[in-house]
């Protein structure tokens, strides 16, 4: 049976927000620097585009999937598979966030199993919605498990 891919992302752009703000500061020394004649601002500059292009590369670096049997963590880049859990080893799922993930509307959404390795989705959009999601594509793995005899 193909499993279907029920929810899929990345995380927030918001979840690097602070790489942003080390990037303003960077290029605003560099503004600083170059504004009032002194040399090295342009070391500044090509610093804040690196800044920002490593908050590209590790956006895209996890990708999470809500299958219809399973929860899956990807490497963006080469779609191997990083951490899986299947959902008949999913005992709890729980959302992580700070103040600041809170304010900014985003969070961890965490799978616990006693069998396996913990699963984060870091840095979603909606933990709520997510953690949601999970919970109910587990709910309906297992009825439809029960309706065809496959757990008592």
């Amino acid at each position: 049976m193909k499993e279907s891919i029920l929810w899929s992302g990345y995380p927030s752009w918001r979840q690097f927000s602070w790489l942003y703000l080390m990037a303003g500061l960077v290029a605003w020394r560099g503004w600083l620097f170059g504004r009032f004649g002194f040399s090295g601002w342009i070391g500044w500059a090509v610093g804040a585009v690196v800044l920002l292009g490593t908050a590209v590369v590790i956006r895209r670096w996890g990708h999470y999937e809500i299958l219809s049997t399973r929860l899956v963590v990807r490497n963006g880049y080469t779609g191997r598979e990083v951490g899986r859990m299947d959902f008949s080893d999913v005992e709890q799922v729980e959302i992580r966030q700070g103040p600041i993930a809170s304010l900014f509307g985003i969070g961890t959404v965490i799978a616990l199993s006693s069998r396996r390795p913990t699963l984060r989705f870091r840095g979603v959009d909606d933990p709520e919605g997510v953690k949601r999601r999970i919970e109910v594509a587990i709910r309906s793995t297992v009825q439809s498990a029960q309706s065809h005899g496959e757990v008592a």
